[in-house]
């Protein structure tokens, strides 16, 4: 409870100001409202303090499942780049634009799956052991690729200009990169720092 004293002086002061009945009760109402419901006791079931919460078990982990769909039927992340991957496996002479209505995506998703599959040759290139035949194809870009390297570094987008000109496709020249273990590195080139390629060596 609020001290008596405390309502007196309340009371005191409104009455000071001379204000009309029904103001003045008003007033009372909106300043006494507040004042008394902060001197409520506090009920028993919020006074006590809260136990120690119950242990939980150790997590489970959530299975992964197959691919998910989506809530709106939308097909999982990277089911597009895989079907750009099989395609590009399975039509390996076929233009990126062509790879991209094959599998039905975008022609930044083919260039990706491309760029994928060159990192994944590279990376079996570089793995001790045996190599795989190697194709006529992929020997070719290697022969084109000694040629156009032969005489010192060259820029990349030229090199890879005189490949499309000779039909040696990206994915091939990639893949005879690798294997031949062409070195990348920055140069100046009146003025640019230009990405080149180089032999070893």
């Amino acid at each position: 409870m609020l001290p008596a004293s405390l309502f007196a002086e309340i009371t005191t002061n409104i009455a000071a100001l001379q204000l009309e009945p029904n103001t003045a009760a008003q007033i009372l109402a909106a300043v006494f409202a507040p004042l008394l419901q902060s001197s409520d006791p506090v009920p028993e079931q919020h006074a006590s303090r809260p136990g120690p919460k119950p242990r939980r078990g150790p997590r489970q982990k959530r299975k992964k499942s197959g691919p998910r769909v989506t809530a709106n039927g939308a097909e999982p992340t990277g089911a597009p780049r895989r079907r750009a991957i099989a395609a590009l496996q399975a039509n390996s002479d076929a233009t990126l634009t062509r790879i991209a209505e094959i599998a039905d995506c975008s022609h930044s998703t083919a260039v990706n799956a491309r760029r994928d599959l060159a990192a994944e040759a590279r990376k079996e290139a570089r793995k001790p052991g045996p190599k795989p035949e190697l194709t006529e194809r992929r020997r070719r870009a290697q022969r084109f690729l000694k040629d156009a390297l032969a005489h010192g570094p060259k820029q990349v987008s030229e090199v890879e200009d005189a490949a499309e000109r000779a039909h040696i496709d990206e994915h091939t020249l990639g893949q005879a990169r690798a294997d031949l273990g062409v070195v990348v590195s920055r140069g100046n080139a009146g003025g640019v720092q230009a990405v080149q390629w180089r032999l070893p060596g």
